[in-house]
């Protein structure tokens, strides 16, 4: 059971794909609605090879290892993922004291999630019941661990809490690999612009100064690549060609 209604939840997840451009992002509910304007995008930047629970703990730290500047916290913490993602959260936690300041869970996916629809936000507050039921649907469903429970959370009736952690999770996955996959996109234009003839520094910027993002560059027609300054007929051919 949980010691008060979850108001304010943080959920984490990584993204990457076999170790490049690792990122995370943490998305924010409060009252049961998504608050936006407090969701955090991070570039991993201390782990040079892929290990997800090195990221997982990077960005604990730096969410949750500044002390007064750490505030406010939330009220419940969900990280992507199973046993071991929980207990590096719990260890990040624990390193500074926080362990009594708001409860923990992870969730396990399961092989092949679907996304139901969800309209559970006004029932957020009984999240604090969520644990000691069983439920036969269990095994198809993704898995909720807590510390010190060796078992998956059980829901019994309650099914509709497991979606409303699910959205979260969910809503989690969507932002991390959202930014992924932009800086994903973006180095890999930027790898094709070095390699079209004629394109230096200066004609790089003035493309990104006129379109104003890599996907307008790379969706736009010959003709509008022509009407920017600089860029010539035979440059725009070669760069539509990439």
């Amino acid at each position: 059971r949980m010691d008060k209604m979850p108001e304010r939840i943080e959920c984490f997840d990584n993204s990457n794909i076999s170790g490049t451009e690792p990122v995370a992002g943490m998305v924010v509910f409060e009252n049961g609605k998504p608050n936006k304007s407090l969701y955090r995008k991070y570039k991993i930047k201390t782990v040079n090879k892929q290990n997800d629970y090195a990221y997982m703990a990077e960005i604990l730290t730096r969410r949750y290892g500044k002390g007064e500047k750490s505030k406010p916290y939330p009220d419940l913490l969900i990280v992507d993922g199973g046993k071991g993602h929980l207990n590096i959260a719990l260890s990040i936690i624990k390193k500074f004291k926080l362990e009594k300041n708001f409860e923990i869970i992870g969730i396990a996916k399961k092989p092949a999630r679907l996304a139901p629809a969800c309209h559970c936000e006004a029932r957020a507050g009984r999240l604090r019941s969520i644990a000691g039921r069983d439920v036969s649907r269990g095994e198809t469903n993704d898995k909720v661990y807590q510390p010190g429970r060796a078992n998956p959370v059980n829901f019994g009736r309650e099914g509709d809490l497991l979606l409303f952690l699910q959205k979260i999770r969910d809503e989690a996955h969507r932002f991390a690999i959202s930014f992924h996959r932009k800086r994903r996109n973006r180095k890999s234009m930027h790898s094709i612009l070095d390699t079209v003839p004629g394109i230096g520094k200066k004609r790089k910027e003035t493309l990104l100064k006129h379109f104003g993002s890599i996907d307008k560059i790379r969706q736009a027609t010959i003709e509008e690549l022509v009407s920017v300054p600089g860029i010539s007929r035979k440059i725009a051919e070669a760069l539509k060609l990439k």
